[in-house]
């Protein structure tokens, strides 16, 4: 499969879930469930689709409470577009691609072949975005290999990264 000259990629051979809270001292905002790295954010998915955890799905997603005091803020569209038309349109989305993520790969065992970020990304003083990451997987049944493309913006914050959300497919 081909990778975008200059393009970020992480290898792994096996799909391990670490986590990694952001202990941050007084003052600092930590992301809840952020996972270390790209790479084990995309293994956290891929255990979570394994025995179809909807819960541990929805924990890898940055929360209402995230984006509005978090993100949001820094944000360009917070100056003329109200938060809760925004996070209420997020929330749908999100909800929809949740369950054809599920419906699509609940139960399957799959190992995460690479993660690719994008060479542009989304810089604010406290967190960046990452659009259009591209997860490969294989499953580990078939050999078969596809991207995985129910999300593609990862959220980079210094207490780890979490996904903005779940696209439909």
């Amino acid at each position: 499969m081909p990778v975008a000259a200059g393009a970020k990629t992480a290898a792994v051979l096996v799909a391990a879930a670490g986590g990694l809270a952001g202990c941050g001292g007084a003052g600092e905002v930590s992301l809840a469930n952020a996972q270390e790295s790209e790479v084990a954010l995309a293994a956290a998915v891929s255990a979570a689709l394994e025995t179809s955890d909807r819960g541990a799905l929805q924990g890898l997603l940055v929360t209402r409470d995230e984006y509005e005091h978090v993100l949001w803020p820094e944000m360009p569209d917070g100056e003329y577009t109200p938060f809760d038309f925004v996070w209420g349109l997020n929330e749908i989305n999100s909800g929809k691609g949740l369950r054809d993520l599920l419906y699509d790969f609940g139960g399957q065992s799959l190992e995460i072949v690479s993660v690719t970020l994008p060479d542009e990304t989304e810089s604010y003083e406290t967190f960046t975005l990452h659009k259009g990451v591209e997860v490969v997987v294989r499953r580990t049944d078939t050999g078969e290999e596809g991207i995985l493309s129910s999300f593609d913006v990862f959220v980079e914050h210094e207490s780890g990264w979490k996904l903005l959300n779940y696209d439909e497919l």
